[in-house]
């Protein structure tokens, strides 16, 4: 079975936490950072882009986001993992960095990762928790399903640069 991690770095307001709703929900659990090692986790520090093909690790170890603020975004540049992956751009629609390119609340990366590997219905299930995120999807459906059928760091970097 599939789980959702998450790792909360208290760096922003916890009312307007996306992954602490989602745990409200029931659809993502709470870990401390030294949990991720063996799991799939998203970090714009990573050499290599998220594919469709990490849906095999999803499903063995699961998915974990970090949640903590762009503006102190260096204070996860060390963690530790050996399955860190970045997202190609997207482009974001949530109120605080509304259409700046990869700057996705943990939310609407989560829902990017998912989607990217197949897992769109998920994908618009997390969406669905949060009235500003609905269009998500919709504002990135040709690259994310470009995107989605990327098998190679090279083909991301090829589809990206179509977009932005």
């Amino acid at each position: 079975m599939e789980k959702i991690f998450y790792v909360y770095m208290n760096q922003d307001d916890p009312k307007k936490s996306t992954m602490k709703k989602l745990e409200r929900y029931g659809m993502a659990i709470k870990i401390s950072v030294n949990k991720i090692y063996n799991k799939l986790y998203l970090t714009p520090y990573s050499d290599n882009f998220l594919l469709n093909s990490c849906r095999i690790l999803f499903h063995e170890r699961g998915i974990v986001v970090v949640d903590g603020s762009w503006n102190r975004i260096n204070t996860i540049e060390n963690f530790k993992g050996k399955n860190g992956k970045k997202l190609p751009l997207l482009l974001p629609v949530n109120p605080v960095n509304y259409g700046k390119p990869g700057k996705l609340s943990s939310l609407e990366a989560l829902a990017a990762a998912l989607y990217i590997m197949g897992y769109i219905e998920l994908a618009e299930q997390v969406i669905s928790k949060y009235s500003w995120a609905q269009n998500f999807i919709n504002t990135n459906i040709e690259p994310l399903n470009d995107y989605m059928k990327c098998n190679s760091n090279e083909d991301c970097i090829e589809a990206q640069d179509n977009y932005f």
